[in-house]
């Protein structure tokens, strides 16, 4: 039993030799790393929404449409006397159109142009740093993948290469992403051992080499117990009479 038991054990860690340095490496660099630097809030500024100035009831707005429509509050940012401010707004859901409603006298909000997004960008843009590119996605990278297309993408040149994703409608940054959020990106992909989109937590490899884990740990413990248990004594022989 403890042959075998130490022929698994042997067996297991060359298999996970490699993806145990990964996970405790990962798991190392990610808890070093400020959460706050790696989502970019360092670079953000934010503007809370004025609901006060609403004159117009959701109520009245849902009137224009169907009985299957959804609303829910959001916003659009302006960016009025050298000052970035945010206005309520109304989001409604039919199907699957969206549409935008100015809370403050229900007129339907179009599209922000290019110049109002670069002006918006720069506005909650905490940095010193100029755009270098302005983009309409309508497919989206891999780094905002999960988010829902269009995404105005806002490239900064300064030394995170930092890019702003802006909701084309309110105009408010939705992620950020720079290299901090990319390396933790990375790490979190080797951690949780999904290579393609870097979220399923409960793919099978993982689980396959958490259970091998497991059972090299286990029998790690037979073998230190078996190594360190504590020995009978044997008794002493009395001396022999003459």
């Amino acid at each position: 039993m403890l042959k075998l038991c130490r022929t698994l054990h042997n067996w297991l860690g060359l298999i996970l030799v490699v993806q145990i340095t990964l996970w405790f490496l990962s798991g190392l660099v990610m808890a070093i790393l400020p959460i706050e630097q790696v989502r970019g809030e360092h670079l953000r500024q934010t503007a809370a929404v004025q609901w006060q100035q609403a004159g117009v009831s959701p109520q009245q707005v849902l009137q224009q449409h169907s009985a299957h429509a959804s609303l829910s509050l959001s916003q659009r940012l302006a960016w009025q006397n050298n000052q970035l401010s945010a206005l309520p707004v109304y989001l409604v859901e039919e199907g699957n159109s969206l549409s935008r409603y100015s809370a403050v006298d229900g007129e339907p909000l179009e599209s922000l142009s290019e110049q109002n997004i670069r002006q918006l960008a720069l506005a909650q843009y905490s940095g010193n740093s100029e755009i270098v590119a302005a983009t309409l996605l309508q497919q989206l990278p891999q780094e905002v993948q999960h988010l829902k297309a269009p995404l105005w993408q806002l490239q900064f040149n300064d030394s995170e290469h930092s890019r702003f994703y802006l909701d084309p409608a309110t105009g408010a940054v939705t992620r950020v992403r720079t290299d901090s959020w990319r390396l933790f990106d990375f790490l979190w992909m080797l951690h949780i051992m999904d290579y393609q989109d870097r979220s399923n937590f409960n793919n099978p490899l993982l689980i396959s080499f958490s259970a091998a884990a497991l059972m090299f740990t286990l029998s790690g413990i037979v073998l230190l117990w078996q190594r360190f248990r504590p020995r009978k004594r044997r008794p002493a022989l009395k001396a022999s009479s003459h």
